[in-house]
């Protein structure tokens, strides 16, 4: 945050909920908003949204996470809903998908909940140049030049399914003995996924790299992207990778992503993980350069169409203009 704005301050959080902290966070909210017009609190932050609630400034929230995952999710964001969003002028979420979920939980929010996509910028030109970039990236990166690499990123956490990630990676490597795996990020399952690809027998061709700070050169040098979720609102992984190029295959149980993939047109979305499908998936793009091609361009369209940075603050100009 500091690289954007030098004055920032950070708080510290301490006492159940922060409790502690908050009574000295709510007055430097209230301190600094004398210089403010408008008020934009990005995250479902309880505090912010209660430090800023008496202030008379137009308010707008953006949330980024799904709503369904548990037992009592509906109870909880109902109660959120209704405590905290009430002075809110507006709320963002980055797909149809998540708005939806949450005008069942508040129908009242529907005259203030708007759909802002994430942006992102196509970063590749052509096949020539993509394939120079990937292999610049490989080699930076100690990566084998011609193996066919798999890869994906993220927090190691239970609903991410990386046990989805390995057991098909070993469906692969049945398939295609030059593959290569790669995962960036970690999370409290780090030591089990590790356990899990020596038990598949694939620890010798899988790569777990850790928190990286600039995942770019990965996605150049991925052949594909394989990513699983149980929940996600959206998944901004995938979005990332195709716009280096790499194709997506997926599955997600229950999330947003189908907004940007059309299955078997600019990639591969399945609502189910069958590991057999998905392995399929990604021989059929190793096996088929013409298809993986098309993939990508199709990818590329849809980001430039539906994803754009001009359509991404489109919505916040229009606010903070008022």
């Amino acid at each position: 945050m500091k690289i954007f704005d030098p004055d920032a301050r950070g708080f510290a959080y301490r006492g159940r909920f922060g409790w502690r902290t908050y009574p000295e966070f709510s007055r430097h909210t209230k301190n600094i908003s004398n210089e403010c017009s408008h008020v934009w609190v990005t995250g479902t932050c309880a505090a912010s949204l209660m430090a800023v609630k008496q202030l008379k400034l137009p308010k707008v929230l953006s949330h980024h996470y799904h709503h369904f995952e548990g037992r009592w999710s509906w109870i909880k964001w109902r109660s959120f809903y209704e405590m905290m969003t009430h002075q809110v002028n507006a709320i963002t979420y980055p797909t149809r998908f998540t708005r939806d979920e949450a005008l069942k939980i508040a129908p009242w929010l529907k005259d203030k909940a708007v759909v802002v996509p994430n942006s992102f910028k196509v970063n590749f030109v052509d096949e020539t140049s993509r394939q120079a970039a990937k292999k610049k990236a490989r080699a930076a990166l100690d990566l084998p030049i011609n193996a066919y690499i798999v890869g994906n990123a993220g927090w190691l956490i239970q609903r991410k399914r990386f046990d989805i990630f390995l057991r098909t990676a070993a469906a692969i490597k049945r398939r295609i003995p030059e593959s290569y795996f790669i995962i960036c990020g970690g999370g409290e399952l780090e030591v089990e996924m590790k356990k899990l690809a020596h038990s598949l027998g694939i620890s010798e061709c899988v790569r777990f790299e850790g928190w990286v700070k600039d995942l770019e050169p990965y996605y150049r040098a991925w052949d594909v992207i394989l990513f699983n979720s149980d929940f996600d609102a959206l998944g901004c992984t995938p979005l990332e990778a195709a716009s280096y190029g790499c194709p997506v295959v997926a599955s997600v149980k229950y999330g947003g992503l189908s907004e940007f993939i059309d299955s078997g047109r600019n990639g591969y979305l399945f609502e189910d993980h069958d590991i057999k499908l998905l392995a399929s998936a990604v021989c059929e793009l190793a096996e088929d350069d013409s298809l993986a091609c098309s993939f990508r361009d199709e990818a590329a369209d849809t980001l430039r169409r539906e994803y754009s940075e001009n359509k991404g603050i489109q919505f916040y100009q229009d606010f903070f203009s008022c």
